[in-house]
């Protein structure tokens, strides 16, 4: 019998996940979840009966469950009872002497949450409804009902829920029969899903609202009519734009079977809008869940419709790339990830009319990848996963953005035709099964005629970006050179890249507009390559911008004069891409330290009204914002503050009346507000006015604008908790009771401030209520807009407690406390940036490193990655300007 160590271990093993796959094949699970008691908010738990239906290819062996619920009452297998003392731990289940058909069901109890994992429980404060969604992936299945958690175990689920009678009661497969039981209590049972894998199950209860419509079927594949339908709270109701989305999803639907040519296979489509929620979205098959704040309560820019469409896609794409075919083992979390974010750009930008899709993917989503891409945790894209700690530190900006980066680069390498038939012969081969890279590989090398072997190399299996430089000679000749060593190997990776190069010359106007482009071809092994037929002037102001059209993924260098022409004069290129390399390039050099903040916020403050794109309007703004507080040096800050706020105050009024980028500006105003004393009163002038204000013409000061600026106001004391506490009474939404919470832990009082930081410390209220993931982040960014500089004693007490904060809850709530206390605003030494390796919080972060080697690799990962984001901040500050 294996012993307790093994049953109270939550990390089950890439190695122990296959020896279970070889032994076990599943049949069915049928998984009745007794929610009866949900509104009784002093029950923490619930009962969950199991029952799983598998195969055993050798009589007489063991395997075991996994499971991380309250308490087991009765373990059943085969018809015997067994000891829950000798096969229940903490974390599985042991289940001996295995019979070739067997059938285990257990009785248990699991706990609803309050971090976002499992089996989620909310309370509105508007009407104190209860509302419940689950969360699973990687592995919180086994928080809600016991199971083998492994992607590759895939099998039917016959699910049933009990819940109030009222309620709507739903999971991934339609309800098919509703049984009435006594006291307002309902049985709902659900049509059988098709094999699916574990963390693809999905439950939700509550008396959510429901908007229904109907998507009309595919004649080309043969797929039916799909009903749809839109969950969101009761308190929401009248900010659902069920319309919108209801047309996005079917224009989806249509856009993604012409693409895939196979019939959408899991009944119908749900889409529910949750609290609290930790990811954007989950593409649970039949039963989508969104993060809520996609549903917008104040005025949302187009930018901010495109983001949501482009979510709405990518879990779309999920429904054949991911849950119709799935990965083996989570080393290949990308094939999914990838491809969804990839496919979702695509789809909004093909099938919708909303703008800026791949300026969105250029600037902001790949920006994460060259981010993720720089810290010392760096990985490949296809990462070695040996368990499920390590599968959750990869839901990363590597294998999303720089993954399907990748993917648009593979795309335009083996051409349209080839790629998309590719993904027909995938999804009729592994349909309902698992698969592996190798799998897509072999067929791409079918349909293209390319060998891929090279190709998956260089790109998957290495790490870090490429760095892409155009050199131009005294004729005007372009070549585009590469440089790229893997941080973890010190290899040189000379990756194939596909790509074009253009050339931009000033109009009449002094805009950058582009007179000529080239596309250019680096084979794998190539250092250099010229841009044939293309030339650039000389003498005269001009930019040669490499990546063009963003097709691969390497950041770029600027030569001198294209980084004087494009911090200089406005880019005009609607169609291209360029604009977004351009300010991405200029962000990268930022955090690198290769472009003092300074010249960065003065570009800002010059060219920022010039781009169109909403979307890459806000995200420049936003870092303006950052790189005068965390990346100029502090003597240069009052004149960067002044100079930005000027900028943007001119915006409000320059830009269009009421228009996106108007309020973008606004939004970023209120950012720069934070600890700003110097715009205290513009701040109070914009709280104060109205569509009618001369300050800012046209711009609604809604809630979200309000709360942005009371958060400010706050910070600097110009506000009190009395204050804010009537703004709250006036619109007591979930929301503003968020921003409530973030406002009064950014006031200025040291002793509040010491009571609440104690409290997301401990993950508890001044009662002893555990705080929910929401309530968290909001405390802590609250603490951060009043924090002072160089808070060292904070540092220490929390470096001091690391280990406790994650041992002592879920690794959501603990990475959440965790980022959210971290100090990161630090002055520099002197000495310039290589001296501040030696300053004394690096050395503090260093001693704990070296204290706690053997901790969790994700507590250390998350260190690790803290503590390059502040020597990034402290070398920028020190960098002196080179003449």
């Amino acid at each position: 019998m294996s012993n307790n160590v093994l049953l109270d271990d939550e990390h089950l093993t890439r190695d122990e996940a296959q020896a279970r796959a070889e032994l076990i094949n599943i049949t069915s699970y049928e998984v009745e979840l007794d929610l009866s008691n949900a509104m009784e908010l002093d029950e923490s738990t619930y009962p969950v009966t199991t029952t799983i239906n598998f195969r055993a290819n050798t009589v007489g062996a063991e395997t075991f469950l996994n499971y991380l619920g309250s308490s087991v009452d009765s373990v059943t297998l085969n018809n015997v009872e067994l000891d829950v003392s000798q096969v229940v731990g903490a974390a599985r289940i042991v289940l001996p002497g295995l019979a070739a058909e067997n059938q285990v069901v257990v009785r248990s109890r699991s706990t609803y949450s309050h971090s976002g994992e499992g089996l989620h429980r909310f309370v509105d404060p508007v009407d104190g409804q209860v509302y419940l969604y689950s969360q699973f992936e990687p592995a919180d299945a086994r928080r809600v009902y016991p199971n083998m958690e492994q992607p590759d175990l895939k099998a039917p689920f016959h699910i049933s829920i009990i819940g109030p009678d009222t309620w709507t009661l739903a999971s991934n497969g339609a309800e098919i029969a509703r049984e009435q039981l006594d006291e307002g209590l309902a049985r709902v049972h659900f049509e059988p899903t098709k094999p699916v894998s574990t963390y693809l199950t999905t439950f939700l209860a509550g008396p959510y609202a429901q908007f229904q419509d109907t998507w009309p079927g595919h004649a080309p594949t043969g797929a039916a009519p799909i009903e749809l339908r839109i969950f969101a709270r009761q308190s929401l109701v009248d900010h659902v734009d069920a319309a919108e989305l209801f047309a996005q999803t079917q224009q989806g639907l249509t856009w993604f079977h012409d693409q895939f040519q196979i019939a959408y296979p899991w009944g119908k489509y749900d889409q529910a809008f949750v609290p609290e929620y930790n990811l954007g979205a989950m593409e649970n098959p039949g039963l989508v869940t969104f993060n809520e704040s996609y549903i917008f309560t104040s005025r949302a820019t187009v930018s901010q419709h495109m983001q949501r469409a482009t979510t709405l896609m990518h879990e779309m794409s999920h429904m054949w790339f991911g849950n119709l075919v799935t990965m083996k083992w989570w080393d290949d979390l990308w094939l999914k990830e990838s491809f969804a974010d990839f496919y979702g750009t695509k789809a909004v930008a093909e099938a919708t009319a909303l703008p800026g899709a791949w300026q969105s993917f250029a600037h902001q989503r790949k920006g994460w990848a060259y981010r993720q891409d720089s810290y010392p945790t760096t990985h490949p894209i296809v990462a070695d996963i040996v368990d499920l700690e390590a599968a959750r530190q990869n839901f990363d900006g590597i294998t999303y953005a720089k993954g399907a980066a990748v993917i648009k680069q593979l795309f335009h390498y083996v051409g349209e035709e080839a790629f998309v038939q590719a993904c027909r012969t995938y999804f009729e081969r592994y349909a309902y099964s698992t698969a592996q890279l190798a799998d897509f590989l072999a067929i791409l090398e079918e349909h293209s005629g390319r060998s891929m072997g090279e190709w998956a190399r260089s790109w998957l299996q290495t790490s870090g970006p490429a760095t892409l430089q155009a050199t131009i000679d005294s004729s005007g000749a372009v070549t585009v050179h590469q440089e790229s060593v893997d941080p973890n190997t010190g290899r040189e990776v000379l990756r194939p890249h596909a790509l074009y190069v253009a050339v931009f010359e000033l109009n009449e106007q002094e805009e950058l507009i582009s007179t000529a482009e080239s596309d250019v071809l680096l084979a794998a092994g190539e250092t250099s390559a010229r841009a044939d037929q293309l030339n650039a002037p000389v003498d005269v102001p001009r930019a040669v911008i490499v990546n063009q059209h963003d097709q691969t993924y390497a950041q770029v260098k600027f030569d001198d004069e294209t980084l004087q022409a494009v911090t200089s004069y406005p880019i005009v290129d609607p169609e291209s891409t360029a604009v977004a390399t351009v300010w991405s390039t200029l962000w990268t050099m930022v955090r690198q330290a290769s472009l003092p903040a300074s010249d960065f916020i003065r570009a800002v403050a010059k060219l920022s009204n010039s781009i169109e794109d909403v979307s890459m309007h806000a995200r420049v703004l936003e870092q303006s914002v950052e790189a005068l507080k965390e990346f100029a040096p502090t003597s240069q800050r009052n004149r960067l503050t002044k100079q930005l706020a000027t900028a943007l105050l001119d915006a409000l009024v320059q830009l269009e009346p009421g228009s996106d980028r108007q309020r973008s500006a606004a939004r970023a105003f209120a950012q720069l507000g934070r600890g700003t004393e110097t715009v205290a009163a513009e701040l109070t002038f914009l709280l104060a006015a109205n569509e009618h204000s001369e300050l800012s013409p046209g711009l609604e000061v809604d809630d979200e604008i309000k709360w942005s600026l009371l958060i400010s106001l706050a910070s600097l004391g110009r506000v009190d908790i009395v204050r804010l506490d009537e703004e709250l009474a006036l619109s007591h939404t979930a929301t503003n009771e968020l921003r409530h919470r973030t406002a009064v832990a950014a006031l200025p009082d040291q002793s509040r401030q010491a009571a609440l930081w104690k409290q997301v410390f401990n993950g508890t209220d001044a009662h002893g209520r555990a705080l929910s993931n929401a309530e968290i982040t909001a405390t802590a960014s609250g603490l951060r807009a009043s924090a002072p500089r160089d808070d060292k004693e904070r540092l220490q007490r929390l470096l001091e407690g690391l280990t406790t904060i994650w041992g002592s809850r879920s690794n959501n709530l603990a990475t959440r406390t965790i980022n959210g206390l971290f100090p990161m605003r630090h002055s520099p030494v002197k000495g310039g940036p290589d001296a501040q390796q030696q300053h004394p919080v690096v050395v503090n972060i260093d001693a704990w490193l070296a204290q706690y080697q053997d901790a969790p690799a994700a507590l250390r990962r998350i260190v690790i990655e803290r503590r390059a984001d502040i020597l990034d901040r402290l070398r920028a500050q020190a960098a002196v300007r080179k003449k």
